[in-house]
């Protein structure tokens, strides 16, 4: 059924174009034109009342989904501009003074997310420097002994987190 989404190719045509009748689709033709048929109402099925108003008139599933696709990423402009603005985000990411590891793990998380959302991905090493780099200066002593005692290449984004909550703890 995701095929009819993507290809859309789902009315039968004649060599000129023209669409044929049913009686002449083959069996082929009929099963694609069903499956549309089942994509389009999975489709609507999911669709708030305000979103169905602007696809419910489409005849084919692979319309609908570049409609909402259009509606909701944007052109590919605009996710361009998305991604770098994302990228920059991540660049620049950093804990607040006053911020908890959750709070911060939680942002850093919306900021990765959206950017995969986007396509562009960060190694789970990539993550964990990034997470130590944007550490305030007084967990430079806890991040140097992470460094020393752990294997960064092997530790999990959620271990560090855990291992940088035990010191939260004790820093309060």
């Amino acid at each position: 059924m995701w095929d009819v989404v993507e290809q859309g190719n789902y009315i039968a045509l004649d060599q000129a174009g023209n669409e044929k009748p049913k009686v002449q689709w083959t069996e082929e033709q009929k099963k694609r034109f069903m499956l549309n048929s089942k994509a389009r109402n999975a489709l609507m099925c999911a669709l708030s009342e305000e979103e169905y108003t602007k696809v419910h008139s489409f005849r084919s599933a692979k319309q609908m989904w570049d409609t909402l696709a259009l509606t909701y990423e944007g052109s590919l402009e605009v996710k361009r501009n998305k991604l770098s603005l994302l990228s920059r985000k991540y660049e620049l990411f950093e804990m607040e003074e006053s911020e908890s590891i959750q709070t911060m793990f939680e942002r850093f998380q919306t900021i990765v997310n959206e950017l995969s959302f986007l396509g562009r991905t960060y190694d789970n090493f990539d993550h964990i420097e990034k997470l130590l780099r944007s550490l305030p200066r007084k967990w430079r002593p806890q991040v140097t002994a992470l460094r020393a005692s752990k294997n960064l290449e092997k530790l999990s984004l959620e271990e560090l987190i855990g291992l940088l909550k035990v010191h939260e703890l004790e820093l309060q």
